[in-house]
């Protein structure tokens, strides 16, 4: 609850008191349950979904995953994290190589294959990103965006515990990424620890967006929104299909009601 609503529940309260000295008499009517519905199709688990969020962002980031971002971004040289991040990036190469190829984005799969041959062997096992520097630009696919190529839909919206947000597609599909070498090569302690280093890697970068949940009037709604376009973003390359033509249609038929 933000300062301006305690101002506010401070008002009411103070009225209500004031009302209640000076009817004394008036019989206490018990308030009925408010019960709350949501009504969000993308989120169909919103309850235990809020309780999720409630867990990971009031409780874990900010008494875990914050000061540890923080740290890191603070006091790890900017070589070593940028060096760290490449070769996290390009252990996943090869699996972007499948999955562009999946889609028939022949360029980008070309691309995927030029950069882990070029940044595992010039570029020091991936440490640094040479093929960048030549013109090779990193744009990595995991098999989520080949389905939701295919038109298969998002699904439900998820808030995992410890992980975070999730559309039920990917929760479907991550373990196939990892079929793939190197990452089919990794024992179960080098996986957890190469996706650990990869989430301090993510949650250091989202600092300067901190504010923009803080401030946000319903954080949980605003995360929800921003990752589901955040999903589209990555399926379509940037390029989501704008809805205004479909927004238009249902306006005309609106319209053209009220006038019979």
């Amino acid at each position: 609850m933000n300062y301006c609503q305690l101002c506010l529940l401070g008002t009411l309260l103070t009225c209500s008191t004031s009302i209640w000295a000076e009817q004394p008499e008036t019989p206490a009517v018990e308030d009925s349950a408010v019960k709350v519905t949501y009504r969000d199709p993308r989120d169909p688990w919103e309850g235990f979904n809020r309780a999720m969020w409630n867990f990971n962002y009031n409780y874990l980031d900010r008494y875990v995953a914050r000061p540890v971002a923080h740290g890191y971004r603070d006091y790890v040289p900017d070589p070593v994290k940028t060096g760290l991040d490449n070769f996290l990036q390009n252990l996943e190469e090869p699996q972007s190589l499948v999955n562009n190829t999946l889609q028939g984005k022949w360029s980008w799969a070309a691309n995927a294959t030029g950069r882990f041959v070029v940044n595992s062997t010039v570029g020091v096992l991936g440490l640094i990103d040479v093929a960048d520097m030549m013109g090779m630009p990193r744009k990595q696919d995991d098999f989520n965006e080949v389905l939701g190529y295919y038109g298969v839909p998002n699904g439900p919206y998820f808030m995992a515990p410890f992980m975070g947000p999730y559309v039920t597609r990917e929760i479907t599909t991550d373990w196939v990424d990892g079929l793939y070498f190197p990452l089919s090569e990794l024992s179960f302690w080098q996986n957890a620890l190469r996706l650990g280093l990869k989430g301090l890697n993510a949650r250091a970068a989202a600092i300067d967006q901190e504010r923009l949940v803080d401030n946000a009037l319903d954080p949980y709604s605003f995360v929800k929104d921003a990752y589901i376009q955040y999903v589209d973003y990555k399926v379509y390359d940037g390029k989501v299909p704008s809805k205004k033509d479909n927004d238009d249609e249902l306006l005309d038929d609106y319209m053209q009601e009220l006038e019979e």
